[in-house]
C-alpha cells in the first residue's frame, strides 16, 4: 500500500491553514502546517514533504527568502514549492518562478482546479518562463533579496539596541535597590564599557582587567572548561606571574562543573579549610589562594539557550557553521577572582556587587554573541546563494548578473573584455575509472588551480558539469589567449587523486575565447561564440585554445 503524499502549507492566517487541512485530508493527503517562514523550514527539514504550498507574504521573512533557504537544503532541493497567494499578476508569477518555485496558484482557490493542479505538480509538472524574463526578474529578485537582508541587519541592530536598553534598565533597578554601595557606580560604568566592544572575544579578553581596575581585585583568571578532558585551561588573566595563562591547567570533574553552572553559579570560598572538592583544593594550593570566588558565566546567563534560533537550519548546516567559527560560547567559561597575595577576604556586599556585574557581563556577552552569529549566518547564506557548492567558484546565476554588468561597464568606457569557456578533457573517463568521489575532488582542485592563476578582477564560474566560464575584464583576444594557454600548461601539470592500480588518466582543459564587442554585444552571443570556439578546441586534439573568428 502506497503511503499518502505529504503536503506542507506555510501560511500565517490560522483560518486558511485549517481550511486547507480539511481539504487535503479529505482527499487522502498527509497534511502539515506552519505559520512562519522559519517554522516552515524546520517542519520541512524534519518531515521532508512531497510538496510545499506557501504564501509569499509571511510575517518573519518573504516567501522568496524561504524558497531560497528551502532549496539550499540538500534533501529538499527537488521538492516542488508552489506559491499560493492573492497576487495574481503575471509579474508576480514570473518573480515566483525566478525565486525557485515550481508553480503558482492564485487565491481564492477553486477546489476542483486546485486539486487538479496539486496532482500535476506532484507528478512533476513545472511552470517556466523565457530566459530573457528569467534574467530580468532574477535581477529584480536579487535586488529585493539584498534589500531584505539589509532590512534584517537593521532589525537585528535595533533588537540588539533594545537588549542593551533592557540591560541598562536592569542595572538602574539594581542601583536603586543597592544605593548604599558606591561600587554600583563602577558596575554600571564597566557594563557600558563592555557594550561598546567590537566582539564577544574582545569582551572576554578585557574582562579580567576591568574587574581588576573597577573592583580592586588583584587576580582574575578566565578558564575554558573541556568536558572531554574534565579540565579547565587558562584563557585570559590579570595579576598573575605566568605570562601565558594557557599553561594553567587544572582538573575539574564534570559533576562539580555542572553544579557550578546550573545551581551554585558562584562559589565563595572564605577559608581554604572549607574546600571539600579535591580538584578545587589543588587549584587553591597551586594559585596560593585562601579566599576566592569561582563562577560559571553560563550560570549567570539571562537565557540559557541563546542558539535556539539556529535550530531552524538543518543539522549539517549547523555543524558547518560552527566549524567555520560561527559561535563563541559562554557555556564553558569559568572565572576565578581573588585578592592575590594580600589574602584580604571579600565582604558580603562586594560579593553581591561582583555577582551582579558578572550577571550583566554574561548577558551582554551572550547578546553580543547572538547578534554577531546572526550577522554571520546572513552573510553565509548570502554567499551560498552566489557560489557553487562543490567547487567554491561562482554559480551560473552570478555569472549572468556579472557579465551583464561588464557589458554595461564596457559600453560606458568603450572597453573590450573577453569570455573563456572551459571544458575538462577526459573527465567522464576519469570519473568512471577513479570514482565520483575522486572526480568531485579533482573538479574542486582544478577550480582552485584556475582561480590561483587568474587575476583578482577575473570572475570564475561553474557553467555546469565539468564546464567553467571566466569573465576577463579589459583583455583583448591576444591577451585572453595568453592567459588561457598558461592555464592549459598549469592544469596539465596538476596532480589529482587516483585509485591505486587504476589506469592513469591525465586531465587537461580545452578553452574557447570570445571577445566583446567584436564577437557579440549580448551575453547570449558571447557565450555561444566562446562555446563554438571551445568545440573547435575539443576537435583539434584537446588541451588547446581556440579563438572565435
Amino acid at each position: 500500500m502506497l503511503r499518502p503524499k505529504k503536503i506542507l502549507y506555510i501560511e500565517d492566517d490560522l483560518e486558511s491553514r485549517e481550511m486547507m487541512g480539511e481539504i487535503l485530508r479529505v482527499h487522502g493527503y498527509e497534511y502539515f502546517a506552519a505559520s512562519r517562514g522559519l517554522e516552515g523550514i524546520k517542519v520541512a527539514t524534519h518531515e521532508l514533504p512531497d510538496l510545499i504550498l506557501m504564501d509569499l507574504n509571511l510575517p518573519d521573512m518573504s516567501g522568496f527568502e524561504v524558497t531560497t533557504l528551502l532549496k539550499s537544503v540538500r534533501a529538499l532541493k527537488s521538492t516542488p514549492i508552489i506559491a499560493l497567494t492573492g497576487e495574481s499578476t503575471l509579474k508576480a508569477k514570473d518573480m515566483t518562478i525566478t525565486a525557485g518555485c515550481e508553480g503558482f496558484i492564485s487565491k481564492p482557490i477553486n477546489i476542483s482546479e486546485f486539486l487538479q493542479k496539486i496532482t500535476e505538480y506532484l507528478e512533476g509538472h513545472k511552470e517556466s518562463i523565457t530566459p530573457d524574463d528569467e534574467r530580468r526578474f532574477l535581477s529584480e529578485y536579487n535586488i529585493r533579496l539584498g534589500e531584505r537582508l539589509q532590512s534584517k541587519i537593521e532589525e537585528l541592530e535595533k533588537a540588539n539596541q533594545n537588549l542593551i536598553t533592557i540591560n541598562e534598565k536592569l542595572n538602574e533597578s539594581k542601583q536603586k535597590l543597592s544605593e548604599y554601595n558606591n561600587r554600583l557606580f563602577t558596575l554600571n560604568t564597566l557594563a557600558n564599557t563592555l557594550r561598546t566592544l567590537e566582539s564577544p572575544e574582545a569582551l572576554l579578553r578585557t574582562l579580567p582587567d576591568h574587574l581588576h581596575e573597577g573592583f580592586h581585585v588583584e587576580r582574575v583568571i578566565l578558564f575554558r572548561y573541556s568536558q572531554k578532558k574534565q579540565q579547565i585551561q587558562g584563557l585570559y588573566a590579570t595579576g598573575i606571574s605566568e605570562k601565558k595563562p594557557e599553561k594553567l591547567k587544572f582538573n575539574l570533574d564534570h559533576f562539580f562543573y555542572s553544579q557550578l553552572k546550573n545551581e551554585t553559579k558562584l562559589v565563595w570560598i572564605k577559608q581554604k579549610d572549607e574546600i571539600l572538592n579535591e580538584a578545587l583544593l589543588k587549584l587553591a594550593q597551586k594559585l596560593n589562594s585562601t579566599s576566592f570566588l569561582l563562577g560559571s558565566m553560563a550560570g549567570f546567563s539571562s537565557h540559557k539557550d541563546s542558539t535556539g534560533i539556529f535550530r531552524s537550519i538543518s543539522t549539517t548546516e549547523q555543524e558547518d557553521f560552527l566549524k567555520t567559527g560561527g559561535e563563541t560560547d559562554n557555556r564553558n567559561i569559568v572565572i576565578f577572582i581573588d585578592r592575590g597575595l594580600s589574602q584580604n577576604p571579600f565582604d558580603t556586599y562586594e560579593v553581591r556587587v561582583l555577582k551582579s556585574f558578572l550577571q550583566t557581563a554574561s548577558t551582554i556577552f551572550e547578546n553580543m554573541t547572538l547578534y554577531h552569529n546572526l550577522l554571520r549566518m546572513l552573510r553565509i547564506k548570502e554567499q551560498e546563494a552566489l557560489t557553487d557548492a562543490l567547487t567554491g567558484s561562482y554559480n551560473y546565476r552570478y555569472f549572468q548578473s556579472q557579465i551583464e554588468r561588464e557589458i554595461l561597464r564596457s559600453k560606458r568606457h568603450n572597453n573590450m573584455f573577453s569570455v573563456a569557456m572551459i571544458d575538462v578533457d577526459n573527465f567522464k573517463e576519469y570519473n568512471d575509472t577513479h570514482g565520483h568521489l575522486n572526480g568531485d575532488i579533482a573538479l574542486k582542485r582544478l577550480a582552485d588551480v584556475i582561480h590561483e592563476n587568474i587575476r583578482k578582477s577575473d570572475i570564475l564560474a561553474r557553467y555546469g558539469g565539468d564546464e567553467f566560464i571566466i569573465i576577463l575584464p579589459e583583455l583583448n583576444k591576444p591577451q585572453a589567449r595568453a592567459l588561457a594557454e598558461k592555464l592549459c600548461q598549469v592544469i596539465s601539470r596538476t596532480s589529482l587523486p587516483a585509485k591505486k592500480l587504476a589506469r592513469k588518466i591525465n586531465l587537461t582543459i580545452s578553452l574557447g575565447i570570445a571577445t566583446y564587442p567584436v564577437d557579440g554585444e549580448t551575453e547570449e552571443l558571447l557565450v555561444k561564440k566562446a562555446d563554438d570556439a571551445l568545440y573547435k578546441a575539443k576537435n583539434s586534439g584537446r588541451n588547446t585554445v581556440c579563438i572565435s573568428v
